[in-house]
């Protein structure tokens, strides 16, 4: 319960009170009924910065946020292909008109490494692994656009049957995609063959496909090889100024819940 200045109120263990000081600015809450609103995605996401959230654990609110995927972490059932609830766009906007909220500076340092689009929350990890710089624990190859469309040459149409692409995790200044291939999506030989056909149509545009399966994004020797494929296809070097390195990177991947171990 979000009540306005510092006078809380009686203790009780039905609600716990959270006191805001400063005015807002900018659309913040949804009108439910008389007299009685719920904070509205952006102000929700600043306060749950306030209260001490890792990083880790705020870009993967962000992401689902932003995201075309809910799970409990939203308080919903899990859903595909749904609606994102903001964007980061008006995730900036918002922490940038109520820069004196309490919670609101975290967001901007947050807000770089943020992206919209993603599909699902394994895409999200695998996303953060890769991009984050080699102090958060990740590979510093860069935050990838997610879900991002290219349009397909004629060539490519006439193969698919499909006048555009959405890749997965995708570098397009080097028009590198990573494509994350759940269960739930690429078994079964129609989908082997609709990968094989995306596959072949995207080559002669110039681009490079890299599957990642759910066993490699688990695997940390498997994760370590493909951004190492990654690293070069993006013509990074990889400059680790990091003396702790390895622990960090074993450290993002227990804070997203991914196996650290090497099979």
């Amino acid at each position: 319960m979000l009540v306005g200045g510092t006078a809380l109120g009686r203790p009780s263990k039905a609600a716990k009170a959270h006191s805001l000081t400063v005015p807002l600015s900018g659309a913040s809450f949804y009108r439910l009924g008389d007299g009685v609103f719920a904070c509205m995605p952006a102000l929700a996401f600043v306060q749950e910065a306030a209260r001490g959230k890792s990083l880790v654990a705020l870009l993967e609110l962000g992401y689902e946020l932003c995201g075309t995927y809910r799970t409990q972490r939203t308080g919903a059932a899990t859903a595909y292909g749904v609606e994102p609830l903001a964007s980061v766009r008006s995730l900036g906007g918002y922490v940038a008109r109520n820069a004196s909220v309490d919670g609101a500076r975290k967001v901007s340092r947050a807000l770089r490494y943020l992206a919209g689009g993603s599909a699902s929350a394994r895409e999200t990890k695998q996303a953060l692994v890769l991009g984050l710089p080699h102090r958060h624990g990740g590979y510093g190859l860069g935050i990838p656009r997610m879900n991002y469309e290219v349009r397909a040459s004629r060539a490519a149409e006439a193969l698919t049957g499909k006048k555009s692409f959405r890749m997965d995790l995708c570098w397009p200044e080097r028009k590198l995609d990573v494509e994350y291939q759940s269960r739930e999506w690429h078994e079964g030989e129609a989908s082997r063959v609709s990968d094989s056909r995306r596959a072949n149509a995207l080559m002669p545009m110039g681009w490079t496909v890299v599957g990642v399966t759910n066993d490699e994004l688990d695997s940390f020797a498997a994760t370590e090889a493909i951004a190492q494929t990654l690293r070069r296809h993006l013509g990074k070097h990889a400059q680790i100024r990091t003396s702790d390195y390895h622990a960090r990177k074993l450290e993002l991947r227990r804070q997203l819940g991914l196996p650290m171990g090497y099979d």
